[in-house]
């Protein structure tokens, strides 16, 4: 926090505050209340947001999405041998690069399938992060089994490079989360993990209507361990494999 004494008020700017160009939060605070425009809405948002994430956070969530989930897909989707995954809260990619490894580790036999994860997030420099792939030793040494770790990455200096195959699997761009997806619809899997409790309730439901609008009929839907959706959204059903429970999309009309 940086502090400017400007004689009897004391001005402190925090990266919120700086990122949205204000003097202090309580400025922010009062442009928020009265200024609508999207800009200033979007700065603050993307200077709030906490970018913390780990390859393969959640191991049961990947457990299930590797002995359940990605099965029943793959067996749904065999005649056009498509798939689409949508990453919503990607931060700096780990995520779905995670995606991609498992289904490239445990799934060859899906290596001509056309297979597209996109990641999203709201924070521009996350985002660049993502695409270029490289990560340091402290991030490769957070949940990234050793195996992986040697056949998905590659060293380089002081950092890790993602392989190309993974990268190429994993496509990454800046998007709001309650925006429409440009050219992509009909998802079979969205990641929404440990964002929306940063959200209002309003967002939320916006949120969900977000993704559920871009889902195929009947896919799936995954959110962080302390998240729901039953409170914010009739758009989806919750379905439960021993303590874990994830979503599965329902059709318009039982939606409404």
């Amino acid at each position: 926090m940086e502090c400017t004494d400007i004689g009897p008020t004391l001005l402190c700017q925090t990266p919120v505050t700086r990122t949205a160009n204000t003097s202090g939060l309580e400025q922010l605070v009062s442009n928020l209340r009265t200024d609508q425009t999207p800009q200033l809405h979007r700065a603050a948002a993307e200077a709030m947001t906490i970018n913390g994430t780990s390859f393969f956070r959640d191991p049961i969530l990947f457990d299930i999405l590797r002995k359940l989930i990605l099965p029943q897909l793959f067996k749904a989707n065999h005649a056009d041998r498509k798939l689409r995954i949508w990453s919503a809260a990607t931060s700096t990619g780990q995520e779905a690069y995670s995606v991609a490894m498992l289904i490239a580790e445990y799934f060859p036999e899906l290596e001509n399938w056309d297979i597209k994860i996109l990641g999203t997030d709201i924070s521009s420099h996350v985002i660049d992060w993502a695409q270029h792939g490289r990560y340091r030793l402290l991030d490769v040494n957070r949940g990234l089994p050793a195996r992986m770790l040697l056949k998905y990455l590659v060293r380089d200096g002081d950092e890790w490079q993602v392989t190309d195959s993974i990268r190429a699997m994993c496509e990454f761009r800046r998007l709001d989360l309650c925006a429409e997806v440009p050219g992509h619809h009909g998802f079979d899997l969205v990641l929404l993990r440990n964002v929306l409790l940063y959200l209002s309730s309003l967002d939320r439901q916006r949120a969900f209507r977000a993704a559920h609008s871009q889902m195929k009929k009947h896919s799936y839907l995954m959110l962080g361990a302390a998240e729901q959706a039953e409170d914010s959204t009739n758009l989806f059903r919750a379905k439960f494999e021993g303590n874990f429970c994830y979503y599965r999309a329902l059709p318009g009309p039982e939606a409404a």
